[in-house]
């Protein structure tokens, strides 16, 4: 638990995990304070195989995600509404600029979720 709490807390430019990745539009170093893992959804109980989720995320100057919309998705719109639930749950670190963008993608691997 300390790790992590070391982890959040530090300043990257680009985080890189199994579930996620998320970079910065500007290169603006950031912490991502909370972030959620999307669950795999019911309704795609029977795909095997991987896909994605892209958005374009505004944050405010609290941290938190006010505006999104998706790029792109494979296969389409199988994983969006999972996606979205986990990213409305996200907080980056408090900001000087009343909003900063970032590029977010989740990524499903149907041999990682349980």
């Amino acid at each position: 638990m300390m790790i992590e709490l070391v982890l959040a807390s530090t300043l990257v430019s680009f985080v890189n995990t199994e579930m996620y990745e998320v970079d910065s539009c500007i290169g603006e170093k950031f912490a991502l304070i909370e972030a959620e893992n999307p669950q795999w959804p019911i309704h795609s109980e029977r795909f095997i195989g991987a896909g994605y989720v892209d958005f374009m995320v505004i944050v405010n100057s609290e941290g938190k995600v006010v505006e999104h919309q998706i790029s792109r998705s494979q296969p389409r719109r199988i994983f969006d509404r999972q996606s979205l639930r986990a990213l409305k749950k996200w907080k980056f670190n408090p900001s000087k600029h009343a909003e900063r963008c970032f590029d977010v993608t989740f990524k499903y691997d149907s041999e990682k979720f349980e």
